[in-house]
């Protein structure tokens, strides 16, 4: 558990390091990219929240959360600085996702990483009208194309992946 406190210490510090080094007029864009990935973010959680998906969520112990682990992105992280956000602290000791917290996830709907915010079990899939559906796959598109945007801003491939 220290390590992964150790870890995740070192990643949010070279995230933020990079954000810092970010010239004014690419900081500004970044800003517009958060703000417009978190209210797709939310757009999409309101789209499921039609057929109470947190009630099934909380129904069945939230098992996908139990099984995902360390989803949060450099990107993630960077929407969370872009937008002045204080920065929740993971829990390594809990067993399970360590975003998980008491009783629901510890980051807010419109900052949560996009397996999270992009997976619908079976219960909540199945009760969402077929057109409604189709919507929330090409949000997930559009979500990813969200990413690859903020991405772009940075050298190389600095910003892909996880942020451990």
């Amino acid at each position: 558990m220290a390590g992964w406190d150790h870890e995740w210490q070192e990643a949010v510090h070279r995230v933020t390091a990079a954000f810092g080094r970010l010239p004014h007029p690419v900081r500004l864009e970044l800003e517009e990219f958060a703000r417009g990935m978190a209210a797709h973010k939310e757009a999409m959680q309101q789209l499921v929240a039609q057929v109470d998906a947190a009630a099934h969520c909380a129904g069945c112990g939230g098992a996908c959360c139990a099984r995902g682990k360390y989803h949060f992105s450099a990107v993630d992280l960077l929407v969370y600085l872009a937008a002045g956000k204080p920065l929740f602290a993971p829990r390594f000791d809990n067993g399970l996702c360590p975003y998980l917290g008491e009783p629901e996830c510890l980051i807010p709907p419109g900052y949560r990483p996009f397996n999270c915010i992009t997976f619908n079990c079976d219960l909540i899939e199945d009760q969402l009208p077929r057109e409604e559906v189709s919507r929330f796959y090409k949000m997930e598109q559009e979500l990813a194309a969200r990413y690859a945007e903020i991405r772009a801003l940075f050298p190389g491939r600095s910003m892909d992946g996880p942020l451990l």
